[in-house]
């Protein structure tokens, strides 16, 4: 079986996929305490420390082949994360990544970053692994980032009913996939 996660970089038209690094920890904590960023992504209710930002970092830095975290850079500018997670050692699941988008600078929001790295991973993830199937699930609530999944190739499959407690409120999530062969077909130009 092929590598699922990007060990290196990822070149894209108007972006840089890359592993996170040790030193990406300020940047993450950054835009996880920024409330416009966490309203769409995780939730107001709580701040991160940079003791949890650098074990958050750390936890990804070390994964292994379980998940990943990859930075999205603009310019060399870090703007934000993907994240991704899958199951390998399963055989039967291990045809499939999740994965979870985070552009964490707001002044950055609408520009097309977030769908040319979506583009360029999941470019990769289809002719560089055996992955069959990349998926997500957004919350409901946010109709942008079901567009841009959308534009991307993710297609909607269902909604997940209280698929997610935020703040203590939960929210349905809508269950989107990209599979390979439909994908490349389409995008794969």
């Amino acid at each position: 079986m092929r590598p699922v996660f990007p060990t290196g970089r990822i070149f894209a038209a108007a972006t840089l996929l890359r592993p996170v690094l040790t030193e990406d920890a300020g940047h993450i904590k950054t835009w996880l305490n920024n409330p416009d960023v966490m309203r769409f992504w995780g939730g107001l209710s709580e701040t991160v420390s940079d003791e949890q930002s650098r074990t958050w970092v750390a936890g990804y830095v070390s994964a292994g082949n379980q998940k990943a975290c990859l930075v999205i850079e603009a310019g060399g500018v870090p703007v934000g994360f993907i994240l991704l997670s899958c199951e390998t050692g399963d055989a039967n699941y291990r045809h499939k990544v999740e994965v979870d988008i985070c552009i964490g600078d707001p002044s950055r929001w609408n520009s097309g970053l977030g769908t040319d790295a979506l583009t360029a991973l999941l470019r990769w993830i289809f002719t560089s692994t055996d992955v069959v199937r990349v998926f997500l699930q957004p919350r409901s609530v946010n109709a942008r980032a079901v567009h841009v999944y959308e534009k991307v190739g993710f297609k909607k499959e269902g909604t997940v009913r209280k698929g997610e407690m935020i703040d203590g409120v939960l929210y349905d999530c809508v269950m989107m996939g990209a599979l390979r062969d439909e994908w490349l077909a389409e995008f794969g130009r």
